[in-house]
């Protein structure tokens, strides 16, 4: 999402700057990447989480450059929300954008127990140099209203974009035999209940399949999952590749009997709005399908009412439902700039964005 934006506005004639952290390196990195100047810091990321910044004075330096807008992404990063906090001492005269990529306090009892006795806290003190909260799904901006109420009135949503190698595809699957999830594989994205319910199918004797792209810490529990519901046959009834370059992605997506999602918490998934906009039927919960909730079609999280919505989806694709004002990359950003644009007054100006 960052990349998107942050190139198209440089490609709209505006200066923009990102700072990122990068656990893998050792020392601070400045680049040029497609007009963006992009500043890798090396952080401290137990388990891909909070990446903690080892390099704060590199950061203190560039805040204190000039910038029209300081737009800083999720609430989940240490380095996300040091700005706010440098910022809020020295109270310099940018306008505060925060897109908060929140759906849940946390995915494990550690990460829950932190959030209830530290994180939100200062979270919300975070939150009090924000001038505008961008949700990016009417289903996250009602979760940041129930745990933050003073956001209500500083939020717009803006949905995240869709590229526009997808617009010119259709969907060629309706004699296909697999179903297809992309994406992190994480044990809070439901996979395994997506293969009990696929299971569920294979052994009443449909010709299913369900393939599996993308990378995490649940791939093995998603192999052993399918291993325990069928057997020996689990290895071609249920695939589990690395994530696929963007051509064979598209390639997958497009010739797909229904793609799957049953995730407890996203904020706008883009592999679920890319399937709408190509024209794929989805089985999806309603925080899978947080761009649009009225898809979901998965109440009960159990693998025979699972394996009954899958059935009645491939007896009855509906490709024509509601397609949720789903926008392209360029039309997004359009939108952000002008978000932008309105809080500095300052239409037609060139824009220094960090």
């Amino acid at each position: 999402m960052v990349r998107n934006f942050a190139e198209r506005l440089a490609s709209r004639d505006n200066d923009v700057t990102v700072i990122t952290g990068e656990p893998n390196t050792g020392k601070t990195v400045a680049e040029e990447i497609n007009k963006v100047e992009v500043i890798r810091i090396p952080t401290y990321a137990p388990r891909e989480a909070y990446h903690v910044p080892k390099d704060r004075q590199t950061i203190s330096r560039v805040l204190k450059e000039h910038f029209d807008i300081l737009h800083t992404h999720s609430i989940h990063a240490a380095i996300s929300l040091l700005p706010l906090r440098i910022n809020e001492s020295t109270r310099p005269s940018w306008k505060v954008v925060m897109t908060m990529h929140f759906s849940t306090p946390g995915y494990t009892f550690l990460r829950r127990l932190i959030w209830r006795l530290a994180w939100r806290r200062y979270v919300a003190g975070c939150l009090k140099c924000v001038d505008l909260i961008d949700a990016t799904s009417p289903l996250e901006a009602s979760i940041i209203s129930e745990y933050f109420p003073g956001a209500k009135q500083r939020m717009v949503t803006i949905p995240m974009g869709i590229d526009e190698d997808v617009s010119n595809r259709g969907w060629k699957g309706r004699n296909s035999d697999y179903l297809f999830y992309s994406g992190r594989l994480e044990k809070y994205k439901r996979i395994g209940l997506a293969v009990e319910a696929v299971s569920c199918l294979i052994k009443r004797g449909y010709p299913l399949r369900l393939v599996v792209t993308g990378s995490g810490p649940y791939e093995r529990g998603i192999i052993r999952r399918a291993r325990k519901m069928l057997g020996e046959a689990a290895d071609g009834l249920v695939v589990v590749d690395p994530p696929r370059p963007r051509r064979e992605y598209l390639e997958l997506l497009s010739n797909a009997r229904a793609t799957i999602n049953l995730s407890a918490a996203e904020n706008f998934n883009l592999f679920l709005a890319e399937a709408c906009m190509i024209g794929v039927p989805i089985i999806a919960t309603r925080e899978a399908a947080a761009f649009c909730p009225e898809l979901a079609n998965v109440k009960v999280l159990d693998p025979n009412h699972v394996a009954e919505e899958i059935l009645k989806v491939l007896s009855d694709p509906d490709t024509s439902g509601p397609k949720c004002g789903l926008k392209t990359w360029e039309q997004a950003v359009e939108e952000l700039e002008n978000t932008y644009r309105s809080m500095l007054n300052a239409e037609g100006q060139r824009l220094r964005v960090l």
